[in-house]
């Protein structure tokens, strides 16, 4: 079981064909609208690919709350835990996408930081993963993202964070509060520099419970921190990029899905960064993931390709995992 904490969304993506210069009317190629936010993207993403997910968030009581609630359930995310704020509007980005596939968002976070700590049953075992969003500022949010982190610790859960770059740079201190609490740490270059500044092993002497950082590098994979000294650089899989957004959020969920089904953290990366290519071939996450038959057979070409040869067995182990958890899905 997998707990996501933070941001529920609805994003507004436009094509552009470039940035608009200040003051300049550009009009966009395409307008799509997604149900989205961090935490969010990872849970459907887990949802998906075979591993049960609940989202702590809120949304307003209105029409595009309801909506995106829909798309939720319908990515097979559990969303009791959801919360309906009349005094807010369900939180609302702008998703600005140039032909290169990079993103630049405006942000109204509306209802999303008025989540409160619901009361509920911890699961015996499983996973809490926290989104950096829930951390920019001042609000229930924030009490509630490390009142569930401390419980959820202190419970023997594995909890896992994935900061951002707003947080890394507008709340560097909430980010070293909850980094305390996590036994994994996912983030990319950017952030690790702020957070750590050329040692990202500087983490695991701040933070005692912190296990693994994954740092997320694009095109370039991932790089695999552990604090017995672990350290390996695992490849991305290549192919056509439409849209970054949610890309990290889809590795998230991939990392964890492969550590939940007992895979060895090198091989929950290689899931990680199979699950954030497919991301980048679609528009946003929430109704558009290709999902788990997609990655299974993006796995499957990558094993057959003489390139992959040096990483067949950890192709091999995400396979069986994959394939685990479809089993488990369907018992």
């Amino acid at each position: 079981m997998l707990l996501a904490i933070g941001d529920v969304t609805v994003d507004l993506y436009l094509a552009l064909p470039r940035l608009p210069k200040p003051g300049e009317d550009l009009h966009a190629a395409r307008m799509i609208l997604r149900a989205g936010g961090s935490a969010a993207n990872t849970a459907a993403v887990a949802a998906q690919l075979g591993l049960p997910a609940r989202l702590i968030g809120a949304i307003g009581q209105d029409p595009l709350g309801e909506w995106v609630a829909e798309e939720l359930r319908a990515s097979g995310v559990e969303i009791e835990l959801l919360q309906r704020c009349p005094e807010a509007p369900t939180s609302v980005i702008t998703v600005l996408v140039t032909p290169e596939g990079e993103r630049t968002m405006l942000s109204h976070r509306g209802a999303s930081r008025l989540a409160r700590l619901p009361e509920f049953p911890l699961p015996p075992a499983g996973f809490v993963h926290l989104s950096g969003y829930a951390l920019l500022e001042e609000s229930p949010l924030l009490h509630t993202a490390m009142a569930m982190l401390r419980e959820a610790a202190t419970a023997g859960l594995h909890c896992a964070l994935d900061p951002g770059l707003p947080a890394c740079r507008m709340a560097p201190q909430a980010v070293r509060e909850a980094l305390r609490e996590v036994e994994i740490l996912l983030l990319n270059e950017a952030e690790a520099d702020l957070l750590f500044g050329l040692d990202p092993r500087s983490g695991f002497r701040e933070a005692p419970r912190l296990r693994w950082i994954v740092l997320k590098r694009g095109e370039q994979g991932c790089r695999l921190l552990g604090r017995a000294g672990e350290e390996q650089t695992v490849p991305a899989f290549r192919v056509p990029v439409l849209d970054t957004t949610g890309a990290g959020d889809a590795f998230d969920a991939g990392f964890l899905l492969g550590l939940a089904r007992g895979a060895s953290p090198a091989a929950a990366a290689l899931l990680g960064n199979a699950a954030g290519a497919l991301a980048c071939t679609v528009w946003g996450v929430i109704g558009s993931f290709p999902g788990r038959e997609a990655l299974e057979r993006l796995l499957q070409e990558a094993s057959q390709d003489p390139a992959w040869a040096p990483w067949r067995a950890l192709l091999e182990e995400a396979q069986t995992c994959l394939a685990e958890a479809q089993i488990a899905g369907e018992g």
